[in-house]
């Protein structure tokens, strides 16, 4: 189904990305996005520069996002498509000049604290999404949130920094926000979580207690996030129609 519906958004490109003011794809990139079976064939582990940062790219990662810091709460994020048939060539499918990050600014991810709105510097991968909306053709497995979804961000529970549904039990959802072991109400944030993808910082099962959970890239809202990378709704479909499980994100300063 994600195939069909990306293939269906690929033929649409030269329509919606137009009338979007982001432009169209290459054939290349417009290609690898329909999954042709090209994908992958020759390519290398390299170290472009991509949003003014060097960066290593697997032989396997088909999308980069570098998150470039430019002030406390503010970064320029550029997201990146590997251009099929050359070895680390890539197209830059858009670059979001006031994205916002955490209103702590960012940490190096092995320093976080819970709970001081700082975003985590680093890279890591994106395996997952979720979105109060239906999904708009994600590669990556996508949860379409419903009544009773929270991420756990209870520390003594053994399903911290994971989604879970209330009646499934486990964690202490009824904590109220001011406690530090409450966990984020999904439903509760209705815009900036239409689309989100899941950066995969401090997850199971290493996680490491206190130091944070629930670390997104998701739509922009109106001022600075809790430690989450946020872009553009458009921006955010962009990413979800072209970025594969395992695909790194690059947070630096």
């Amino acid at each position: 189904m994600r195939r069909l519906l990306l293939i269906m958004l690929t033929g649409l490109a030269g329509v919606a990305l137009v009338c979007a003011g982001i432009g169209v794809p290459t054939a290349e990139a417009a290609d690898i996005s329909a999954g042709s079976s090209k994908y992958g064939k020759g390519w290398k582990r390299c170290t472009p520069k991509l949003n003014g940062v060097r960066t290593t790219v697997g032989a396997k990662q088909r999308t980069v996002i570098v998150v470039n810091q430019k002030s406390k709460t503010y970064a320029n994020t550029g997201f990146y498509v590997r251009i099929n048939g050359k070895k680390c060539s890539f197209q830059r499918m858009f670059l979001a000049t006031k994205s916002r990050v955490g209103y702590g600014g960012t940490v190096a991810g092995t320093q976080r604290k819970q709970g001081t709105g700082t975003t985590p510097r680093g890279t890591y991968t994106i395996t997952t999404a979720f979105g109060l909306k239906a999904d708009p053709g994600s590669w990556v497995s996508y949860h379409r949130v419903k009544s009773g979804d929270y991420w756990v961000e209870d520390n003594q529970s053994s399903h911290y920094n994971t989604l879970r549904n209330k009646k499934s039990g486990g964690f202490r959802y009824w904590l109220p926000a001011s406690n530090k072991n409450s966990s984020e109400r999904l439903t509760d944030y209705p815009g900036q979580y239409d689309f989100a993808m899941v950066i995969n910082y401090n997850r199971p099962p290493h996680a490491v207690r206190y130091r944070g959970a629930g670390i997104f890239l998701h739509v922009k809202g109106k001022g600075a996030t809790a430690g989450c990378v946020a872009v553009s709704r458009k921006n955010m479909r962009i990413a979800l129609a072209y970025l594969r499980s395992g695909d790194k994100i690059v947070i630096t300063s």
